[in-house]
């Protein structure tokens, strides 16, 4: 007799420490896209070396420094992907280095906090063919002639990154980028500005291919999808 059919394994979100409407309400946008969603409600790390989770949202809080570096640490978990709910105005720059992948705004409302989770649920699925650019927000600092601007990623790819900057930039300007992202040194790499968008200080930058060292970037993306 022929085998039966294995049903494919539910993917998991961790929602750690999260008010119960707010976990109500993500709990029911997840499940829309086959992700199960379940509330950790403790300040130990010790649940992240007991089960494997593809996601997990948290407030951007200070204080919650050491979670995320557990997270961003761990064997079973360093991979997931990291939803990092913030305040109106909140300043990020202390969260910069554990490489939060989405943000969700507070108070969250069902039809934003949807279309985030629409958007990024093909990452949470490991569905990665269809995910081509990988989000992660982190500082970076755009150097041209010799002047350095500040910038947050916003996507990347092994050949380039969408920045969010105020800075102004111009199509085909040559810039050497410098950023960290979570368990690696200090990458850096020349690119060529691809887009502009002005009205939502949005701006796209190329990886220059001759320089060598986009090949650190590419294995650090290759490694952070690794199932």
């Amino acid at each position: 007799m022929p085998a039966a059919p294995q049903k494919k394994a539910v993917c998991k979100a961790a929602l750690v420490n999260l008010d119960e409407s707010s976990g109500s309400l993500l709990r029911d946008c997840f499940k829309q896209f086959r992700i199960h969603a379940t509330d950790i409600t403790t300040n130990d790390a010790q649940w992240l070396s007991e089960q494997k989770y593809d996601a997990c949202v948290l407030r951007l809080e200070t204080g919650c420094e050491s979670m995320l570096e557990a997270m961003r640490s761990s064997p079973l978990n360093r991979h997931m992907v990291i939803y990092g709910i913030v305040s109106p105005g909140q300043t990020l720059r202390q969260f910069s280095k554990y490489g939060i992948n989405v943000m969700l705004n507070h108070p969250l409302d069902r039809p934003s906090a949807l279309k985030v989770v629409r958007s990024t649920h093909l990452l949470v699925l490991h569905e990665f063919r269809r995910y081509v650019r990988l989000p992660v927000i982190t500082d970076v600092q755009v150097e041209y002639e010799r002047h350095k601007y500040p910038a947050t990623s916003v996507e990347i790819s092994g050949g380039g990154m969408s920045m969010s900057s105020k800075s102004p930039f111009k199509n085909g300007q040559l810039v050497e980028l410098s950023f960290s992202l979570p368990n690696s040194q200090p990458l850096a790499c020349a690119a060529t500005v691809s887009w502009v968008d002005e009205r939502e200080s949005l701006v796209g930058v190329r990886f220059d291919p001759t320089d060598e060292r986009r090949a650190t970037i590419k294995r650090w993306i290759e490694d952070y999808l690794e199932i």
